[in-house]
């Protein structure tokens, strides 16, 4: 078969030549010898300064191997640093080239592409997020083959609950009947006999004739169509490779604890992984998942053994793929490790309880590998592996009886023989071991930092928040370093005293851990690390000092482990700019599809929530305990006002009036009011009925108040006739027609209770009217027993106004977003923006690929018209204002339109169809509008300038013939280079409308105007 026939010419060659494989490791593990030497030899000088002692032997035996396994990841850093700066592949040594872009599609040679099965074993997983990232992976293979007959999927199930089995195979079939093109199989077995490991081998054994190669991905793995094809290449050009694992980097990480993860695996990882293919050569270990293996040799030569005698160390392998990679080394198949091929993902937990799971299973099965090291056929480097994968765990055993013993060392000075005076913690061989030891630990970060400053460092966000965020991660995981080595050493005595534990789904979602289980968790750091700090501290203060990292890690456990789960926090370090990396600066789509999947999984999971939450409200209809501050309880009046029910609004600073003390007002909109509410609401007091209504109505109405009130949110109160109908309100609240004389002479200012609730009604987008009851102290009975009961909700006027304040002045968040082609251009996406008082949503279209966005950037401030923009009403020109704004950005080659969700001017749709109706009274949009109670125009625009903030737009074109669209965006700082018209067609049904907006709005429509008007 041709080889490179998929690619074509690489600068660098297909083949996997690896020279000097002996010299490698030689020159390695000399540098990781003489160093471990040189460190042995000081603390050797150190302890042994007065003889040696039994507790200085004990000490030093320590010492070697926990010395040795710090000093095989710096030298592994150190070669890695050296092939990262200077350009050299770890594999072949020749210069390195970027994942190159495979041929058109059209022009791949079906006949070069190798029969390839992905398989995707899962085991109680959550089904849509599975069938995200697969469906993912799909379109991204799409790119970059036509020839899709080439690859199948394979879901392999070993899910034991039959409520997710049954989404397993609703998501399968949804995900064929959308890409019928694609083969993808699913299978469940009945019985998961061998755990991962097993459910692959029973494919390989059913399919192994099938397909000539296998990726092997996890539930949480992603990789890119283009490092798929790339991974089939190699395999293609090197008949002699069994196996070739890529570096997945972790990926769509939201706590803080993730992120922290996800930085130093971006950052530090690539350096590591570098230096590690260098040594491993033709011996290199897998991972389990992202990798690319030849079918049949796996299946022939990677069986695994079932230990002697019972689980911990016995039993069934937890730990499979070092196993299956050393198995297969034996057998003659060379195994590689590929740290530069971009585009491999996984997820990992979000949380140290979930990552501490994990490990645990992991360390049974690093310990497990230890009885295979007899094993004289395996390769030694394979052994290598084994040790080392153990030596993860045992390491932190060790190091911590070093330092137990190293600190009754120091504080029973009797137990060898000198007495310890605090000066000789201090003399220059300890203190030259400790930063020795120091530049061990703390180098490789270093070398990852220089390593990315000149490789890409606007991927982590700019040099200074790449130096600022290496600090960050660096103190925390030197806080979090304590609590993780107490945990592998106890889970290494668990496995010595015998305790097993199953393989069981990974908790790849997580959750904010509360303070219950942050301190389940913790406890016992938190108790060692009170007990073993307070007994230096006591005995010897300088010790202490020395010895406050580790102490002060283990004290602050509990809200370490707390703090770092929390969502909230990943989401403000990365608002802050800090701990980014490339999938969230640069995302590519299939990260952009999977978050967007995720995003929408969680607001339907949230939608679940609260449906639970309600049923359980309404099955016992007791009196409703007071809402907390937090819940606002102007924000449920708003929902009860809006369902219909009256709201009691009261006043602290309440009035006089008539002799009595005034607590408030009762309220209830016009908007939805019947007659049977209309007499509840009377029924429910003694005092007159009025009606409150917005400056604009009174001002439609041909009304001079002699006070006006220059607040926005202020009102009217026109006394009700005791047995007023409905009619009446209506006419007084929104008719453009009715008698006003006797509301003249009885006018007055609105009571901040009658004002707030109209405030509320306004924010809602109801028509902006309520009828209101004064209400006295003590309030009537039957309010009052409806109080009592929660048939009544009350909240006070300051609480009203500071939620409409807040309402008006809310920002705006990111909640989801979507790759959605369009015919202007096939890169676009959606992102769904939600105020954050949660009343309104808006979307931005952002179209083309930001990398050949023109400058300045066409933008256009779209509100949204049911009418005009859905059906193509002729009485307005919105649905070809926005028709227009795309076939712009697709001459420009890019643009953003902002979706508002303020229809009609801001007055709801509702409202607008009233309008509507009054303007075939004769009535102009601007009239019509006031006669509601609303103004010229009730949008509001910092939100556009929130969310072109928030994209990160700071320069516009603006599409627009709005004034007021221009000054907005200028006052938030978005920088209006140049102001586009948009003109639709004049016809005789929005002739009125574009008049009105010129004359009465200002609007720059006179070249509209100036047309003829099409059907007359």
């Amino acid at each position: 078969m041709r080889r490179g026939a998929i690619y074509g010419s690489l600068p660098v060659p297909l083949e996997l030549n690896i020279p000097f494989t002996r010299v490698r490791r030689t020159v390695y593990f000399g540098l990781v010898g003489l160093t471990t030497l040189g460190g042995t030899l000081m603390m050797t000088a150190i302890v042994s300064a007065q003889g040696l002692t039994l507790l200085e032997c004990v000490i030093l035996a320590l010492f070697v191997p926990t010395f040795a396994c710090i000093v095989v990841p710096f030298w592994t850093s150190v070669i890695g640093f050296v092939l990262r700066v200077s350009g050299r592949d770890p594999v072949t040594l020749g210069m390195t080239g970027s994942l190159k872009r495979p041929l058109p599609r059209e022009q791949v040679s079906p006949r070069a592409i190798p029969k390839t099965a992905l398989v995707i074993p899962v085991h109680n997983e959550q089904p849509e997020l599975v069938m995200a990232r697969i469906e993912a992976m799909i379109q991204s293979l799409q790119k970059v083959t036509l020839e899709t007959d080439a690859v199948h999927i394979h879901l392999l199930s070993d899910t034991r609950i039959h409520s997710i089995a049954a989404v397993e195979v609703e998501q399968w079939m949804e995900l064929q009947s959308r890409y019928p093109e694609f083969q993808i199989h699913y299978r469940r077995r009945d019985l998961n006999e061998g755990r991962k490991a097993g459910n692959v081998a029973e494919f390989c054994q059913r399919c192994g004739y099938d397909y000539d190669l296998m990726v092997v991905l996890d539930a949480d793995s992603l990789m890119t169509g283009e490092i798929i094809m790339h991974l089939m290449g190699l395999m293609e050009a090197n008949p002699d490779v069994g196996l070739i694992q890529t570096l997945p980097l972790p990926a769509l990480q939201s706590s803080l604890f993730g992120r922290l993860v996800q930085f130093a695996g971006a950052l530090y990882g690539p350096v590591l992984a570098f230096g590690q293919s260098f040594w491993f050569g033709d011996t290199a270990n897998y991972w389990g998942h992202n990798a690319i293996v030849r079918l049949r040799p796996f299946r022939d030569h990677a069986k695994l053994p079932v230990l002697s005698g019972r689980p911990p160390m016995g039993g069934e392998v937890l730990s499979h793929d070092f196993v299956e990679a050393a198995f297969l080394r034996r057998a003659g198949w060379r195994v590689i490790f590929v740290p530069d091929a971009a585009g491999s993902w996984e997820e990992v937990p979000s949380n140290i309880e979930a990552y501490s799971r994990r490990d645990r299973r992991w360390a049974q099965g690093s310990l497990q590998h230890l009885r295979l090291l007899k094993g004289g056929s395996l390769h030694s480097l394979s052994k290598v592996h084994f040790l080392l994968g153990a030596m993860t765990y045992i390491s932190s055993l060790l190091w911590l009886l070093i330092l137990v013993v190293g600190t009754a060392y120091v504080l029973m000075p009797s137990s060898h023989g000198v007495t310890v005076a605090p000066p000789l913690i201090i003399k220059a061989p300890l203190f030259s071991l400790l930063v020795f030891t120091a530049s061990l630990l703390f180098l490789p970060k270093i070398f990852g930092l220089i390593a990315s400053l000149s490789n890409d460092r606007d991927a982590f966000g700019g040099p200074l928040r790449m130096v600022v965020s290496v600090v960050t991660e660096t103190v925390f995981s030197v806080l979090l370093a304590p609590v993780m080595m107490l945990s592998h050493a106890r889970f290494v005595a668990e496995i010595m005293l015998g305790r097993s534990v199953d393989w069981v789904a990974q908790d790849r979602e997580g959750s904010d851990l509360t303070w219950r289980e942050a301190l389940r968790t913790a406890r016992w750091p938190l108790v060692i690390g009170l007990g073993w700090g307070s007994t230096t501290l006591l005995l010897s203060p300088l010790f202490f000092l020395w010895m406050s990292p580790i102490f002060l890690g283990l004290i602050l456990s509990v809200p370490l482990v707390r703090w770092t789960s929390l969502q909230s926090l990943g989401q403000r370090s990365q608002a802050a700019g800090l701990l980014l990396v490339s999938t969230e600066t640069a995302p590519p789509d299939e990260i952009i599809f999977v978050r967007a999947a995720k995003d929408a999984l969680s607001v339907a999971q949230d939608s679940i929530q609260a449906d639970k939450l309600t049923d359980t409200m309404s099955v016992a209809p007791t009196p409703l305990p007071p809402v907390s501050r937090i819940m606002y309880n102007a924000e449920r009046g708003l929902f009860d006002l809006r369902q219909g029910r009256p709201l009691f609004i009261t006043d602290k600073g309440a009035s006089l009036s008539d002799g009595g003390l005034v607590s408030g007002a009762l309220v209830a909109a016009v908007d939805g009011l019947d007659l049977d509410s209309l007499d509840r609401f009377r029924a429910m007091g003694t005092e007159a009925l009025r009606l409150v209504v917005t400056a604009h109505r009174i001002s439609s109405m041909g009304l001079s108040p002699a006070e006006i009130n220059e607040l926005e949110h202020a009102g009217y109160s026109i006394p009700l006739r005791r047995a007023v109908n409905m009619q009446e309100i209506l006419g007084l609240a929104c008719s453009s027609d009715v008698v006003h004389e006797t509301a003249a002479s009885q006018l007055s200012l609105a009571t901040p209770g009658e004002a707030a609730g109209l405030s509320l009604v306004r924010l809602s987008r109801l028509l902006p009217a309520v009828i209101a009851m004064p209400v006295g102290i003590p309030p009537a009975s039957r309010i009052d027993e409806a109080l009592s009961t929660g048939e009544l909700l009350s909240v006070d006027v300051g609480e009203v106004n500071e939620y409409y304040t807040a309402s008006c002045d809310g920002n705006v968040v990111a909640i989801s977003e979507a790759p959605v082609p369009l015919t202007e251009s096939e890169e676009s996406r959606f992102v769904l923006f939600r105020e954050s008082h949660g009343l309104q949503e808006h979307v931005a279209i952002i179209v083309g690929n930001p990398k050949y966005w023109p400058d300045p950037l066409p933008v256009r401030l779209h509100s949204a018209c049911f009418t005009g923009d859905l059906f193509g009403s002729l009485k307005c020109d919105c649905g070809e204002q926005l028709l227009g704004s795309m076939k712009f950005f697709e001459e420009k080659g890019g643009g953003v339109l902002l979706y508002l969700a303020q229809e009609g001017r801001g007055i709801g749709l509702n409202n607008k169809f009233r309008a509507y109706t009054l303007q075939e009274n004769g009535l102009d949009t601007v009239d019509a509008d006031r006669t509601l109670g609303f103004g010229p125009d009730e949008r509001r625009y910092g939100v556009a300038a929130q969310i072109l903030h928030e994209i990160g737009i700071g320069r516009i074109e603006l599409l627009t013939n709005n004034p007021d669209k221009v000054q907005a965006m200028q006052d938030a700082g978005i920088e209006v280079v140049n102001r586009r018209p948009l003109h639709g067609t004049l016809n005789r049904y929005n002739r009125p409308y574009v008049e009105a907006k010129v004359a009465r709005a200002g609007h720059w429509l006179h070249d509209m105007l100036a047309q003829s008007t099409v059907g007359d």
